[in-house]
């Protein structure tokens, strides 16, 4: 009978520090949870605002392709001797000695 009155008397003398020790965990858990869920549910909310950004951003792309494609296939050589393009009347290439990896025995 007296080691289970010292059982108890140790239970109640440490209660209070596992009892606070607990309850200080569980209020940690609870405000780690509720901070985790609201930032998820923000980071939900940023994600739809991205994914309209990117679908307006693709459509302008795709305007600007068409555009460009457009413009690539108007250019005629009418177009450009009217802008001024000339053709060349000489060809000139610049003549020098080719260096390569094979070499014959008069060139060495």
């Amino acid at each position: 009978m007296k080691s289970v009155q010292k059982n108890l008397k140790k239970i109640e003398e440490h209660g209070k520090g596992v009892f606070w020790t607990l309850a200080c965990f569980v209020l940690f858990a609870t405000s780690l949870y509720v901070y985790l869920l609201n930032t998820t549910s923000e980071n939900g909310a940023r994600w739809g605002k991205v994914e309209k950004e990117i679908s307006s951003r693709g459509a302008n792309v795709s305007e600007l392709e068409s555009r460009y494609l457009s413009l690539k296939q108007s250019v005629t050589l009418k177009v450009a001797y009217a802008k001024g393009f000339e053709d060349v009347k000489t060809v000139r290439f610049i003549s020098t000695q080719k260096v390569g990896a094979v070499a014959t025995a008069k060139e060495i």
